[in-house]
């Protein structure tokens, strides 16, 4: 039993990785679960509001890993500006499911290979479900590590294709990520930088800064300017959510967390089908605030990783 619930750890802890928990990440702990509810209050004239599930599993491949990861999260919009160049009502609500696959390889001399794809369907889902509802996303690179469980340094190099600034596109991911002492750890790079200090496993305090994107499908047939008659149009929202984390476990694999911050020169607009623009909502910039429950276990030790990974 300890044996299959460590393989769980380890390979749903590299499966966040894939998914972008390496860079900004907790060095301590894996979350397998996720519920959360975010909100930003005033975003230039337009409230958004977030509740998500997220889930991460995985099962040893001889001694690779494939990762498994599954999230839900629903976007609602509610837009104090009136127009009338468009019908808004269309974008105040966007489904998101995302799917991801992760596989991971290790290497010689503690390199690891990591590839990780999947889609995200994004859409109001208002005349059923099409290709333009979904969006690939991936992302592909080598981790090194060096040091030990008390003090190591990760480096990953490699490059991801998604949504986290808006529209679709490729980008470089790097990250150099140090766990100082017992205390304090840090994460610089693309997509996501922060520090974390922990004084103990019961609390966690961390800042960041990440982007967050939205490239949702509008599947209704959109009147423009009266005359004219668009389908699949798109509503892109992104910007950098910068944060304050408070994180409190109050059982053993049971926490909540809060977060608080601001989210500045973010981008709301509304793009044709061939993504050109209609309409920018010139939103600026809002504060953020998310809170939630994990389920979360401890990170396997280097001695306990390398045992799993032999014993298979």
């Amino acid at each position: 039993m300890r044996k299959a619930i460590l393989h769980i750890v380890l390979v749903s802890g590299l499966c966040a990785h894939a998914q972008g928990g390496l860079m900004g990440g907790d060095s301590e702990e894996v979350s397998l679960a996720t519920i959360n509810f975010s909100s930003i209050p005033n975003l230039g004239g337009t409230e958004v509001t977030n509740y998500g599930l997220n889930l991460n599993f995985g099962i040893p491949l001889r001694k690779s890993m494939v990762g498994f990861s599954l999230s839900y999260q629903n976007f609602d919009f509610s837009f104090n500006e009136s127009t009338n160049l468009i019908d808004l009502s269309s974008f105040e609500n966007i489904d998101l499911v995302r799917a991801n696959v992760s596989f991971i390889k290790p290497l010689k001399n503690s390199l690891n290979l990591m590839v990780s794809g999947g889609t995200a369907l994004m859409s109001n889902l208002e005349s059923g479900i099409t290709s333009e509802d979904f969006v690939f996303n991936a992302i592909v690179g080598a981790i090194k590590k060096w040091g030990n469980d008390n003090r190591n340094t990760t480096l990953f190099i490699g490059a991801l294709y998604g949504t986290q600034f808006g529209e679709p596109r490729l980008l470089p991911a790097v990250s150099l990520s140090q766990k100082l002492n017992q205390y304090w750890s840090y994460s610089l790079g693309i997509p996501t930088t922060g520090i974390t200090y922990r004084p103990n496993n019961r609390h966690r305090f961390s800042l960041f800064a990440s982007p967050q994107g939205l490239f949702g499908n509008n599947s209704k047939t959109l009147p423009v300017d009266g005359d004219r008659l668009l389908t699949n149009t798109k509503l892109q929202f992104n910007g950098i959510n910068t944060r304050l984390l408070y994180q409190y476990r109050f059982t053993k694999h049971l926490a909540v967390f809060v977060e608080g911050g601001f989210v500045p020169n973010a981008v709301l607009k509304v793009l044709d089908n061939d993504n050109n623009e209609i309409l920018d909502l010139d939103p600026d910039s809002g504060s953020y605030i998310n809170a939630g429950l994990r389920f979360v276990v401890q990170r396997p030790k280097n001695n306990d990783l390398k045992k799993a990974r032999n014993e298979n």
